[in-house]
């Protein structure tokens, strides 16, 4: 008897994937201060101001959704199909602060989009393919 198999994420793997993607977002979006005037403010600060004062929404926010889209995804066994989803979140998610702001900020869903994904990506390894029927699971290749 054929059981579905299930792509589970070990319980740190959240973890590592909600900070790689922080990291990602703040590095890209940082790289917005190439287009202000030079003494308005640099990459370096801004980096570390969105690194501190993200910190907590990056966490909430990606256990909130990141870890139930991890879950919805269980099925799937291609991994590139996993990727791909959390990179439509992350453009989704951001859509609202970056496109409809005033001033529009599309740099904020630009960046999050390749970020999302990478956080995805961070955890390829973390994951274990599993058959529902008992046996050990697999590393994710």
């Amino acid at each position: 008897m054929n059981r579905p198999i299930r792509v589970e994420l070990v319980p740190s793997a959240v973890w590592v994937g909600i900070l790689v993607t922080h990291v990602a977002f703040c590095l890209v979006f940082s790289l917005e201060t190439l287009f202000l005037p030079p003494s308005a403010l640099d990459a370096g600060s801004l980096f570390l101001a969105a690194m501190m004062f993200g910190a907590i929404p990056a966490v909430v926010v990606g256990w909130a959704l990141g870890h139930p889209l991890g879950v919805f995804l269980e099925p799937v066994r291609n991994q590139w199909w996993h990727v791909g989803a959390f990179a439509v979140l992350g453009g989704i998610i951001t859509m609202p602060f970056g496109v409809f702001e005033d001033p529009p900020m599309p740099l904020a869903t630009i960046a999050m989009v390749p970020a999302a994904a990478l956080g995805r990506f961070s955890v390829w390894r973390l994951a274990r393919i599993r058959n529902d029927d008992g046996a050990a699971p697999a590393l994710g290749v």
